[in-house]
């Protein structure tokens, strides 16, 4: 990604898309959230993790088992987030895990830990 703000792209997408029938404003702001929040592992850096370690930088954070984390974490706020718990969790799963997909598509770093 170029920007830490990158990844907002796809949530913006995803919830212009499909309309604001199926996705409330507040649903597309938890998506924006879930993925940008995966590079917070850089954090991990500052506290001595090495970049190769398994939470280390393009980790844990970038997997699809985290996605679904915070998937679940939305289906348990569906109704705050104004969404069916369906959607709650698949939009904010998708979100999260398009960010591990797209540092994919870039040279930087020793790759993603998707699995």
């Amino acid at each position: 990604m170029p920007t830490v703000f990158s990844p907002i792209a796809v949530p913006l997408a995803l919830g212009l898309g499909l309309g604001r029938r199926t996705v409330s404003a507040r649903l597309i702001g938890a998506g924006m959230v879930a993925s940008v929040l995966p590079d917070l592992d850089v954090l991990a850096m500052r506290l001595g993790v090495p970049y190769a370690d398994a939470f280390g930088h393009r980790g844990a954070t970038h997997s699809v088992v985290f996605a679904f984390m915070l998937g679940g974490l939305a289906l348990a706020f569906a109704s705050q987030l104004r969404a069916s718990r369906l959607a709650a969790f698949a939009f904010v799963a998708v979100s999260a895990a398009s960010h591990g997909l797209l540092d994919m598509l870039t040279n930087g770093g020793l790759g993603i830990a998707l699995w």
